[in-house]
């Protein structure tokens, strides 16, 4: 148990059920009571991160949850809230010089093994209000490499001035025509026949139920990818850029649908291009 979140979840409550804050949430029966499993959410302020922990309470008072979340935070320089949850709760560090997130991917895969939740922001910074970012390519690699469900959430500002959390049903990210087909090329190789596996694993954690048993199984399903990883049976540099650019779209388009209909999506111009080994035609 998250002994940490049950202490101190009451006055986030209390804070949550204010006037000020007045916070509703949807689709709390889509959480499951046991990880291992993916959130992604939008966001829109600093609050992002406690209302969607009262939000997920089935899940926190049995697992704990690890944000991913930017160094800027530690060193104080996002506020004294963002500061202490980074020491009381703990995070995986996210250097935003640095564009490869293996070290965090491979920190993810340790906590999902042992049926705890990664909580990735995939827009990597606060988006202004009915404006949803692009997301970064961490957090699709991530999904790439984990055979677990992933959970969408969307966070707003209501026009009444409480703060909403919706919550979406669990997904995985479906199999791509041009992967497999790049994985084909690989086949006679280790990284090939690897690769073909946790597709298939993760086809299969699709198909299990999400209760506790369940559950424990997908630990175990991510628990041989990180085995096998350990062992550097295949490179980091392949391994955690298998994301094509659809993959992002996918996950960002599964949080749009849970935020109002006049929000929308914005495109920088330049948009980087994902770290992949995959290559549109």
């Amino acid at each position: 148990m998250w002994w940490r979140y049950v202490f101190i979840r009451p006055l986030f409550a209390i804070a949550g059920n204010s006037s000020k804050y007045d916070l509703k949430v949807t689709g709390v029966e889509n959480v499951p009571h046991y990880g291992p499993f993916i959130v992604v959410s939008n966001h829109q302020s600093s609050l992002d991160i406690v209302a969607i922990s009262l939000a997920l309470k089935p899940a926190l008072t049995h697992s704990h949850m690890w944000p991913w979340a930017k160094t800027d935070i530690e060193k104080g320089r996002e506020g004294p809230m963002g500061w202490a949850l980074w020491k009381v709760f703990g995070v995986i560090p996210i250097d935003r010089e640095k564009k490869d997130h293996s070290e965090a991917i491979m920190l993810s895969l340790k906590y999902l093994r042992r049926r705890e939740l990664v909580f990735v922001f995939p827009e990597g910074t606060r988006s202004r209000p009915k404006e949803l970012k692009p997301f970064q390519f961490g957090v699709a690699n991530l999904a790439r490499a984990a055979p677990a469900p992933i959970l969408p959430v969307a966070t707003y500002k209501r026009d009444d001035g409480g703060i909403q959390v919706n919550i979406g049903k669990l997904f995985t990210l479906p199999p791509k025509k041009r992967m497999l087909e790049k994985l084909g090329d690989l086949e006679e190789k280790a990284e090939g026949r690897f690769i073909q596996q946790v597709e298939t694993l993760r086809q299969w954690a699709d198909t299990v139920p999400k209760d506790k048993k369940g559950m424990k199984l997908i630990a175990k399903m991510v628990r041989i990818v990180t085995d096998f990883v350990s062992r550097q049976d295949i490179g980091f540099d392949l391994f955690f850029r298998l994301a094509e650019e659809e993959d992002n779209e996918y996950i960002r388009d599964k949080v749009l649908e849970l935020l109002p209909s006049d929000w929308k999506i914005v495109e920088p111009e330049g948009r980087p291009k994902p770290l992949s080994i995959i290559k549109k035609d």
